[in-house]
């Protein structure tokens, strides 16, 4: 299990993805200690704009925007996703005085975990599989061969159905953003 894909590679991924959530938490705190805690209130609309500019990648993909390499869309989409993900996050701080945001908080952070397993893990996933299936070593023991083949094989069909699980929650999450933003603009004093 140890030299499986699961713990050489999730592993990893999660503890990113974890150490972003922990940035979000260190820099709302620091923030909050040097009495800056409004900046956070305003990183809301640039963080909602890196999400819109991360819809790139989808546009390209669906051949809406003709021109550019897919690759540079998919790094556009993956960077613009993080940092507007950390900027939400501080936005979100850690106040408790409404239910939409923080729904619409933590469908933002499925959504950039499932992105991240799309991302990182898939398609490396399935190369790294199909090169240990075809270069089965001698010195392995057989029975090892075939608990490591099992938890690879294990863990590309579950990452093969991560889009079931990505594109619905994105949808969710657009619309609890807009109700989100909605909700702000009515209770606005406009005064």
């Amino acid at each position: 299990m140890w030299n499986s894909v699961l713990v050489q590679r999730a592993l990893p991924l999660t503890i990113s993805y974890l150490l972003l959530i922990l940035a979000a938490i260190t820099l709302d705190a620091i923030l909050h200690i040097a009495h800056m805690a409004w900046i956070g209130r305003y990183l809301g609309v640039p963080g909602t704009l890196f999400f819109i500019l991360s819809f790139g990648y989808s546009a390209r993909k669906k051949k809406m925007i003709k021109n550019g390499p897919l690759g540079i869309f998919l790094r556009l989409h993956c960077n613009a996703g993080w940092i507007g993900t950390l900027m939400i996050l501080i936005h979100s701080g850690i106040h408790f005085n409404a239910l939409l945001p923080w729904a619409a908080t933590a469908f933002m952070l499925i959504v950039t975990g499932s992105g991240h397993i799309g991302q990182y893990l898939l398609k490396k996933v399935k190369a790294e599989v199909k090169m240990k299936q075809q270069s089965t070593g001698a010195a392995v023991n057989e029975d090892d061969l075939e608990q490591q083949r099992y938890w690879d094989t294990m863990t590309v069909e579950t990452l093969e159905k991560w889009r079931a699980v990505h594109m619905p929650l994105v949808a969710v999450l657009l619309a609890l953003t807009m109700l989100h933003i909605l909700s702000i603009a009515y209770f606005l004093n406009w005064s």
